[in-house]
């Protein structure tokens, strides 16, 4: 049996193996291009993925979970809008407004808090909400911090295609999050963390397929490409299997907003590396941002 507090350490792992999967996904984008690039997360997730629901249902003995009809609806829906963001967020990586769309991908803590009051009726406390929006404030003074804009140049951004982008792919994500809880949380038997790979499982094999039938039809190149670069991808499914997991088990066990506020702690490690391992300086605008994220933080745990 899972202990509920260890909501905290699935988090930082998911976010962790997220981060990781990420950057092998933009190291394999000029190669596989846009679509190729998002669709080798799904791809080679697949096998790690049911490598686990099996791994450790031979090891544990614990039975596998009994679908319901909701669940299959949240799950479909999940897999779907999860794609879409992934997509979205691989095209940002590739227009001028780069910091301004990332910002607004940012946002998606906040779009998930009211999702999963509308939902799933689960209401944040008025301290972890707070957090919430302040460590949102410091994620966009971050994305903007490096960029080399001017105040007008970032106000004019605000407004861009790439912003626009930026802030459809944080409502998707925040939509899939809520909606894979709810599916996790429909499943009926197996223990908490059966139900969180199983969903993991299924939801990997819609996108799969999903996907796979779209690109076959409109980018084969691309598909063709992601089979032929099966070595370089191969890291991306392994660490996109594990990251699931990590987020899965999170969502089951403590509500989606303070886990996705919780899980902003990559940024924090992103910046701790470079400035400790790559002697990179921080600007005061960073070093504020970074404070008032590890703020929210502090203020997410103290208030769930």
């Amino acid at each position: 049996m899972i202990s509920p507090e260890w909501w905290i350490a699935a988090t930082i792992f998911a976010a962790l193996t997220q981060t990781f999967r990420s950057a092998i996904q933009r190291q394999m984008k000029p190669v596989l291009g846009d679509d190729g690039a998002s669709y080798i997360r799904f791809l080679y997730a697949l096998p790690f993925a049911w490598l686990m629901v099996y791994g450790y249902h031979f090891i544990t003995d614990v039975g596998f979970p009994s679908t319901t009809f909701r669940f299959w609806i949240w799950v479909s829906l999940a897999s779907i809008t999860q794609i879409l963001f992934t997509v979205l967020l691989i095209r940002i990586f590739s227009r001028r407004s780069f910091a301004a769309g990332t910002a607004f991908s940012k946002t998606e803590v906040l779009q998930a808090a009211i999702l999963e009051a509308i939902i799933l009726g689960v209401m944040v406390s008025l301290l972890t909400g707070l957090a919430i929006i302040l460590g949102v404030i410091a994620v966009v003074m971050l994305s903007f911090a490096k960029s080399a804009l001017t105040k007008q140049d970032i106000f004019q951004s605000l407004f861009s295609r790439t912003s626009a982008i930026g802030l459809a792919s944080g409502t998707f994500l925040g939509l899939a999050t809520v909606c894979y809880k709810a599916a996790a949380i429909s499943l009926e038997g197996g223990d908490l963390f059966m139900r969180a790979v199983y969903t993991g499982g299924i939801a990997t094999l819609i996108q799969v397929v999903m996907m796979g039938g779209w690109m076959l039809i409109f980018t084969r190149p691309q598909l063709v490409a992601s089979f032929v670069h099966w070595r370089g991808s191969i890291w991306a499914g392994l660490f996109g299997a594990l990251a699931t997991v990590g987020w899965f088990t999170a969502f089951t066990l403590h509500s989606v907003a303070a886990v996705r506020a919780v899980g902003q702690i990559e940024l924090l490690i992103s910046l701790g590396v470079s400035l400790l391992w790559f002697r990179e300086k921080t600007n005061w605008t960073e070093a504020l941002a970074i404070i008032m994220l590890t703020i929210s933080i502090i203020m997410v745990l103290m208030g769930s």
